[in-house]
């Protein structure tokens, strides 16, 4: 087993091994420290895949490598972000912070916008994404066309969800009121 992928795993399953003694046995820092840990594995396999645009995670040195390149940092760049935001979370959680930035990104939630637009989009791209893949009529019709539609819809969908944080980032009154009128408007075309 490659080193960087047995520090991978054993950072997330320490993580979660100390989430759970951290809520069975009502400690708090451990919970936080668990949370900490497996935010850190999964933005060290991120990192991994960045930098040597190979899949994060991989046992050995010759698996997944029909997804080298492109795919690999797409899965990264994701992994880094899910990392990074359980790495704040864990912060938020030690320092008390937790509810009030949720509370606050219930009431702005750019952010939140932005980072679900990241990930669908990263997502969209690699159903759309056929490294090395199986050819043919049949399963071009069948399997690429629906794969690479959904990736599709999911892309338009994540530049959506940036572009809505975007807006709500610079004109939040102006996006309130469309968050207040829009179950009206869906009402109208239903």
């Amino acid at each position: 087993m490659r080193l960087i992928a047995f520090i991978e795993f054993a950072a997330v399953f320490v993580g979660v091994v100390a989430m759970i003694a951290g809520q069975y046995f009502a400690l708090p820092k451990g919970f936080h420290l668990g949370v900490f840990m497996t935010g850190a594995g999964i933005a060290l396999g991120g990192l991994e895949a960045v930098v040597t645009r190979r899949m994060c995670f991989r046992a050995s040195e010759d698996a997944y490598e029909t997804y080298a390149g492109a795919p690999a940092v797409i899965v990264g760049v994701m992994a880094l972000l899910v990392g990074t935001g359980l790495i704040a979370t864990a912060y938020l959680l030690a320092d008390g912070l937790w509810h009030t930035t949720v509370n606050y990104l219930t009431r702005r939630p750019a952010a939140v916008l932005i980072a679900a637009g990241l990930l669908l989009i990263g997502i969209g791209a690699l159903l759309m994404l056929n490294p090395q893949g199986r050819t043919g009529v049949v399963w071009t019709l069948l399997v690429r066309v629906p794969r690479s539609l959904a990736g599709f819809i999911l892309v338009v969908g994540g530049l959506a969800g940036i572009g809505l944080g975007v807006w709500e980032w610079l004109e939040p009154r102006a996006f309130d009121g469309f968050v207040r009128k829009l179950p009206q408007k869906l009402d109208w075309l239903l």
